[in-house]
């Protein structure tokens, strides 16, 4: 039998999730801000428990050649087109127009805290800059 202590985490959790859709969180580090990668790395754990769930076989098959999706940016309201792909070596990424359309659009910078989440209803990633690190 679960403990109270152990319910009121777990409520509290839950009720999080609801209040805070950002469940891929990311302080940007300097790889993902530099013009010649043009990507933003994600982290596996992330992408299998929040991404890859909503998806069907199609798209599931499409990522290791590069899956096209839309990204909206919440905080601007505007969308992009990107690719999610996922490489030989495990890792996932969005890619193309990363940097022109979010780290130079929106001056983005080391340490800033960007959030994202699949919203499977429209069938597409948001976006949001989340906290902006110090000058």
């Amino acid at each position: 039998m679960e403990n109270s202590g152990a319910r009121n985490k777990k409520i509290k959790a839950e009720h999080d999730d609801i209040n805070d859709p950002w469940c891929i969180k990311k302080k940007l580090c300097q790889s993902d801000i530099s013009g010649g990668l043009s990507r933003l790395l994600l982290g596996s754990d992330c992408v299998e428990s929040h991404i890859l769930p909503f998806w069907n076989d199609d798209q599931i098959a499409k990522i290791k050649e590069g899956l096209p999706v839309t990204v909206l940016d919440c905080n601007t309201m505007t969308e992009h087109e990107m690719v999610f792909k996922k490489w030989n070596n495990g890792a996932n990424v969005l890619m193309k127009n990363w940097v022109n359309d979010f780290v130079k659009r929106r001056e983005l910078k080391l340490g800033d805290e960007i959030g994202l989440f699949w919203d499977n209803h429209c069938s597409i990633f948001k976006f949001a800059v989340l906290d902006q690190a110090a000058s």
